[in-house]
Order: C-alpha cells, then sequence, then structure tokens
C-alpha cells in the first residue's frame, strides 16, 4: 500500500474539485495507466516487474477544466502527462508520480465544413469514431495508422504520426491545419481567429506541439484537413525477383506523379509470414475522382511495374492486408509468446541512395544471440525516399532487447537513415536523439525551459 503524506491528500481533494469527481487514485487504475503499448514495458508487466506509477488518473471534459488542472500541478509542483488513446509503442506516457490527464471525454466533433473540407473536433475524439462520423457524411480523414482501433487526435498529433494512407494524403503534420492547447503553466494556446488554408504570420509555437510527445503542454482540439470519399480503386499485388527491384519500381512511379494511396513492398520473410507467399511482394491501392484518370495512371504504373520484372498476383493479398492489417501485434504475440519469445518494431526513413543499405545491414541483425526473426516491408513512399519498417522476434530477455536496439540505432545512423520515422522518441529513443539532431536538441530544450521552467510537462524524456 502506498503511504500518502498530507502534501498529497490535499492534492487529491483540490483535484477531485477540479473535475467534479473524475478523478481516481485506485492502484488497479495507475496500474491501467502506468504504460503505453511499448513492448519492453509490456514484457516487464508479463514478468511481473513493477512499473513506474502515477500519483491519479483525471478525466477532463473541457478546456477549462484542464487548465485548472494545469494550474494545480503548478501550485503543488505535481509533473503531468497528457494521455489519449495510450496506442504508443515507445513509453512516451510512463511518467512516475505523475497526474495522467486522460482527455477521452473530450471528444466532441464541435464542426464539419463540407464546404471547406475541413473539421474541427476535441483532442480525445478516438480517430475510429471520428472515421466514422466523416464517412456518414461522404468525408474521410484517410488516415489509417497501425493504432487506428485505440488511437486518439491529440495522440496522433502529439506523436507526429503517419497512416497506412499517406503516400497520397500526407502524414498527421500535412491533415494539421491548426490546434489549440494549453501550455505547461496553464495559459491557453488559442486557435487562430479565422480558420485558413494557410497564413504567413510570422514562426508558429502551435508547430512545436506536433511531435512534443506532450512536453510542451497538452492539445485541446484541432482543425483538420478531411477529403470526399473517394468512388474509384484499384488494388493489387505484384511478386519482384528482389526487394530492390521492386523498391525501384515504386520509387519510379512516385516520382512519375502516379502516387498510389498504398504502396507496400514486402521482403522474402516478411511476405512468407504475412501472406504464406516467400517472394518480395508489391501490394498497390490506388483511388482517385475520376475513373478515366484511375486506368490511365494504372495502365502507366502497370508498365513501369513491368520493366523491373514484377509479374501480377493478383488482388487477394491486398484484400488479406486489409482484413489484417490492425492486427499485426496480437497476431504476432500469439505466435511467438507460447515460444518463450517477445517481438519489436523498429521504423526508420531514408533516401532512395540509402534504402537498400539499411536494409541488408539492419538484416544482419538476425545474427545476433537471442534474435529469432527480422521482418521487413517498406511503406510510406515519398519523392526523395521512403519508409523501412522492421519487425523482429527475440528471446523474451531485457538484455537482448537493448542489445537490438543499441545495434539498429547504429546501422539507420551509420548508413543514412533517422532513429524514428513515425513511433516517436518517448524513454525508448532518448539516448540516440542527440546523435541524429545534434546541438539542435539544446535549443528544443530551451524552449522547453521557457515554457515549462518546473519542468512539470511530461518530464524525464528527451527535452528533459
Amino acid at each position: 500500500m502506498r503511504e500518502e503524506s498530507f502534501h498529497e491528500g490535499e492534492f487529491l481533494r483540490e483535484l477531485e474539485a477540479a473535475v467534479g469527481g473524475r478523478c481516481s487514485s485506485s492502484p488497479d487504475t495507475l496500474r491501467i495507466y502506468s504504460r503505453d503499448y511499448w513492448p519492453l514495458a509490456l514484457l516487464k508487466e508479463v514478468k511481473g516487474e513493477e512499473l513506474p506509477l502515477p500519483i491519479a488518473v483525471a478525466w477532463p471534459e473541457s478546456l477549462e477544466e484542464v487548465v485548472k488542472l494545469v494550474k494545480l500541478c503548478n501550485e503543488y509542483r505535481v509533473p503531468f502527462v497528457p494521455y489519449a488513446g495510450g496506442s504508443g509503442v515507445i513509453g512516451a506516457t510512463i511518467c512516475e508520480r505523475c497526474l495522467v490527464i486522460d482527455v477521452k471525454r473530450m471528444n466532441k466533433v464541435i464542426h464539419l465544413s463540407e464546404e471547406d473540407s475541413y473539421v474541427l473536433v476535441e483532442s480525445g475524439i478516438m480517430l475510429r469514431k471520428l472515421e466514422e462520423f466523416l464517412n456518414g457524411r461522404g468525408f474521410t480523414l484517410r488516415h489509417f495508422p497501425q493504432s487506428y482501433p485505440e488511437a486518439a487526435i491529440g495522440g496522433l498529433i502529439a506523436t507526429k504520426s503517419v497512416g497506412q494512407y499517406s503516400t497520397k494524403y500526407g502524414g498527421i503534420e500535412d491533415l494539421l491545419i491548426d490546434l489549440e492547447a494549453v501550455a505547461p503553466d496553464g495559459g491557453v494556446i488559442p486557435l487562430r481567429r479565422n480558420i485558413v488554408p494557410r497564413a504567413s504570420t510570422g514562426p508558429e509555437i502551435k508547430s512545436l506541439l506536433l511531435g512534443s510527445e506532450g512536453q510542451l503542454g497538452i492539445i485541446t482540439k484541432a482543425a483538420l484537413k478531411v477529403f470526399k470519399i473517394p468512388p474509384f480503386d484499384y488494388k493489387n499485388s505484384f511478386a519482384f525477383k528482389s526487394f530492390e527491384d521492386a523498391l525501384m519500381a515504386v520509387k519510379e512511379i512516385v516520382q512519375s506523379g502516379l502516387t498510389p494511396a498504398v504502396a507496400r513492398v514486402y521482403d522474402e520473410d516478411d511476405s512468407s509470414v504475412r501472406f504464406g507467399d516467400g517472394r518480395d511482394l508489391l501490394i498497390l491501392i490506388l483511388e482517385e475522382y475520376s475513373k478515366p484518370l484511375l486506368e490511365a495512371k494504372v495502365s502507366e504504373i502497370g508498365r513501369i511495374i513491368s520493366r523491373y520484372g514484377g509479374r501480377e498476383a493478383g488482388e487477394d493479398y491486398v484484400e488479406k492486408w486489409l482484413e489484417k492489417r490492425f492486427d499485426v501485434i496480437s497476431e504476432l504475440k500469439k505466435l511467438v509468446v507460447p515460444m518463450g519469445l517477445w517481438f519489436e518494431t523498429i521504423e526508420t526513413a531514408a533516401t532512395w541512395s540509402n534504402l537498400i543499405k539499411i536494409h541488408s545491414k539492419f538484416k544482419e541483425i538476425k545474427k545476433m544471440r537471442g534474435v529469432y526473426a527480422v521482418l521487413a516491408h517498406a511503406s510510406h513512399f515519398y519523392e526523395v525516399g521512403a519508409c523501412l519498417y522492421f519487425t523482429l522476434t527475440y528471446e523474451a530477455d531485457e538484455k537482448v532487447y537493448w542489445d537490438i536496439w543499441r545495434e539498429a540505432m547504429r546501422v539507420v545512423l551509420e548508413n543514412g537513415g533517422t532513429i524514428s520515422h513515425h513511433h516517436g522518441i518517448g524513454l525508448l529513443r532518448r539516448e540516440w536523439i542527440f546523435s541524429e539532431i545534434g546541438p539542435s536538441l539544446d535549443y528544443l530544450r530551451r524552449i522547453k525551459s521557457a515554457l515549462d521552467p518546473r519542468k512539470l510537462s511530461n518530464p524525464g524524456k528527451f527535452l528533459g
């Protein structure tokens, strides 16, 4: 049983008053909120290890209540961490003796402008619920991360998320028009007076909230671009003689302006596990508003694929991916846990000239002690490069885990990659962030100190 000090008791009583009783410090609740989906935290939990516990959890229902909570934390010097879907995989929400501020009750669609193609929402709205709302009106956000069933809008912005359709529609930073947030001192960073497509009114402090992982405040509202649901689509898959041939085909497709909604290139190992087909596979989905335009793109893409030796493998692989795409981790756990193994996913991004080198070097991690499999696919394509996404199974041992990560980060940094494409930093990657961004980290920490001099907003992460 946790000992309660007078200071803590006073804080908890004022906390309860601030949100009308919508808070809890029960041991069961604190354990639920003690982690996100970081595989190492899950492993520790399975092994019976205690994770750092927050002091309490609060569920505000308005901007005004978030302001009260943050000001209360400042008064009592209690750190706080924003929480939404809890679907991150980097330990960003782990914060010992913090107040967890869960915004999921702030889940309203405030306004949908069909004429202007944007939606204004509260940050706690679940992505799935927002997509269902939009679909019912003929619109879509077209943002489908792996965490789609659990993710909330505020968390997607705070981790700088991308979705599976990002090759055509962009990441969350491309969809975000404006946001509202509560700063670490309890002040409000408001929405712009007017929703506009772009403005040149100086540097935007709100841009810092993208990828900030709760270290610079709590996002409370967001205005996001939406799209009409495309009426025409094309789905197919293609087998190639090599992973490189498939990548080079996608490079030419993207650089020719024929951008697909989805392109995913699976190496032989990954393809064998996902589809039962040990070939290098490309799956494609195209979406358009014009049938003639779609047919023209399909024709041009077909010619490019043929030049790189691709052979049609049918729509079934695409349908299988669509059916299982949000179940990858749960399916993987069913496979590896009974064998005494565990799992991890590591994503990076690099320019075209470095992708094959990183893929080749990274696959050598399979030779390390305790590592059983290294699967790889490429997704999230850009004119200048792509994301490589690795799935590993290994002996369920924390030393093996960190050995894998140290080697993985060495490989990507020495061969032209980034330490993170879309999962973020959290507790997991903070050891390597300076190696990538250098003195920029010092300037970011100065900004953090200016906005959060008491170091209360999700402390202990890469900004301090």
